[in-house]
């Protein structure tokens, strides 16, 4: 299964939410069930004794009825105390159990049907009392109640149960709003500059502040972590700047040395071939160097050296690059554009600036000369290693030309 076909994954938010609207729904289900079920049973008990009451009055009125054989009395009488009472029925049997009258309170609707199916279930049993002339039993009263008060308990009780259920949703959704602010958006914050920190390198992005102390105590923490973690990124970065320096820089003069250069080459041939312009490379020699370091010692050598290079760079221009290849060799790359006449233009341009005598050390004078060879591409050749041997063996030739000229 691909990353992009599982199931999106819930937020803390999201979790935390589900929990609470749970719990809250349990605890308001669970005390309503206990409130109902306490409330049916103690209207349970009050209505059994509500019925035995109703019994032995109804009782009471219809005896004289009952013995003078009067039954529309006695219906009469068994209307005038049960119409008024929660009772749905109520009759009168003799001793053999068949029935001599009875009353039905009227039904008045779909109310009174369900009344009395709640009524049937929660008191199945009805109520009795004896009619009795001296010991001989005259008949037994039968009182089925009814459920106008367990009916409307019920109905309260579930609008009520409703009712606290719409309060806990809006309790819920506040929960929820104050859990996204104070600890969802917090945290969200905190893996949002993770990953600025991670993949964009943002060393700068802090957490903001949260109202809830542990919370909060996280962010700072964080901060604090974030801090060293820049600062220790800093240190890094400057480190691998100075190998990088180390690596790539002459530490005498400052140019880039061999291992730049030849990185460099490679680079400007690639620009020279999508431009298609033509460039030059310069390879210079010290001449005398090493009678300069025999005679003055290595430290007027060094002296040398530094202020070569710093007017070598003097003379070029802003996209030209220097370097020192070891010993006194320098190389220069000339950025791509370069005409064949600013090349005659640069060497005299640096012929010019090593007419003045350098000092050095000691406090002496020294008159210094190089000896220049060059090579452009792609004219002398298209290969890098075959241009350098052309501005080389160009640069020896100068050498060999200047010794000529020095013997005459």
């Amino acid at each position: 299964m691909t990353a992009s076909s599982q199931p999106a994954m819930p937020t803390l938010r999201q979790v935390l939410a589900r929990v609470h609207m749970r719990l809250i729904l349990c605890a308001v289900l669970m005390a309503g069930v206990t409130l109902m079920v306490t409330g049916v049973l103690v209207i349970r008990g009050y209505a059994d004794r509500n019925l035995a009451l109703i019994a032995r009055t109804v009782a009471y009125t219809v005896e004289p009825a009952l013995v003078f054989d009067d039954m529309d009395a006695a219906r009469r009488g068994m209307a005038a105390v049960a119409a008024s009472e929660s009772v749905h029925r109520v009759d009168v049997r003799d001793g053999r159990g068949r029935l001599l009258v009875e009353w039905r309170r009227p039904s008045a609707g779909v109310m009174t049907v369900i009344e009395r199916g709640i009524a049937e279930l929660v008191a199945p049993s009805p109520a009795r009392a004896d009619v009795r002339r001296g010991s001989i039993l005259v008949a037994q009263v039968r009182v089925y109640g009814g459920a106008d008060g367990l009916g409307r308990f019920i109905l309260s009780g579930v609008a009520t149960a409703l009712a606290c259920l719409v309060l806990t949703l809006l309790a819920t959704w506040t929960l929820a709003r104050r859990l996204q602010r104070d600890v969802t958006e917090p945290l969200a914050h905190i893996a949002e500059v993770a990953h600025a920190v991670r993949a964009d390198r943002q060393f700068d992005r802090r957490v903001p502040t949260s109202d809830i102390h542990e919370v909060d105590q996280l962010g700072r923490d964080f901060n604090a972590l974030m801090d060293e973690l820049r600062d220790w990124h800093r240190g890094v970065v400057s480190h691998n700047r100075m190998l990088e320096r180390q690596a790539t820089r002459d530490t005498l003069t400052g140019l880039g040395n061999r291992a730049m250069f030849e990185q460099a080459l490679p680079a400007t041939i690639a620009q020279a071939d999508r431009d298609r312009t033509p460039f030059a490379v310069f390879y210079i020699d010290v001449n005398r160097f090493k009678q300069v370091n025999d005679t003055h010692g290595h430290d007027a050598g060094d002296a040398l050296l530094i202020v070569i290079a710093a007017r070598l760079r003097a003379v070029l221009r802003p996209d030209d690059q220097a370097f020192r290849l070891g010993g006194d060799e320098f190389a220069l790359v000339l950025a791509p554009g370069i005409a064949p006449a600013e090349l005659d233009a640069i060497k005299a341009q640096i012929a010019e600036s090593m007419e003045q005598p350098i000092m050095v050390p000691s406090g002496e004078s020294i008159d210094a000369s190089l000896s220049i060879g060059s090579a452009r591409y792609p004219d002398d050749s298209a290969d890098a290693r075959d241009l350098l041997r052309h501005a080389d063996a160009a640069m020896y030739a100068a050498k060999a030309g200047r010794a000529a000229i020095q013997h005459r």
